[in-house]
């Protein structure tokens, strides 16, 4: 998907912000690239470039820390902290919160073929939810549909 039809899709479901996010450079993704020893889904990329311009309910994960950002914490961050639990398999890498300890993640084994994956922080698993980023991206408007998304605190 481009980053046009992205915009599209979250146009018709969450607000604009008053002032853009600045976009990851191709330096940040390369360095977080590297951090994950993989390449990520074109998709992805270019919903993370979307989303500076709206408001997006959970915590949608930063590529850097530096800049104008949504004042979430940073992939790496998280991915960190995450892996503190020995259930946490490396290879997960989380890009969205939703709350209680709850991810959608990307496979960083599968580079930018990945699946997105949701981690139940009560099972303690991942588990597959959708068989490629873009088709995440289509199921967002019935997702944030859902009545308690966004509404947990971490």
């Amino acid at each position: 998907m481009t980053r046009e039809e992205i915009a599209k899709i979250l146009e018709a479901i969450l607000p604009r912000v008053s002032e853009s996010f600045d976009a990851p450079s191709p330096e940040d993704w390369k360095a977080l690239a590297s951090r994950f020893r993989t390449r990520f889904p074109e998709d992805f990329v270019n919903f993370i470039d979307a989303l500076t311009s709206f408001e997006f309910p959970g915590d949608v994960y930063n590529i850097v820390d530096t800049g104008r950002t949504n004042g979430n914490d940073t992939i790496p961050l998280v991915h960190e902290l995450e892996t503190k639990d020995p259930a946490w398999p490396a290879w997960l890498i989380p890009f969205y919160g939703i709350g209680n300890g709850d991810y959608f993640c990307l496979d960083a084994r599968a580079a930018e073929r990945s699946p997105v994956s949701y981690w139940y922080h009560e099972r303690r698993r991942a588990e597959p939810y959708s068989p490629c980023f873009g088709d995440w991206v289509r199921g967002l408007p019935e997702f944030l549909e859902q009545p308690s998304v966004g509404d947990q605190d971490g």
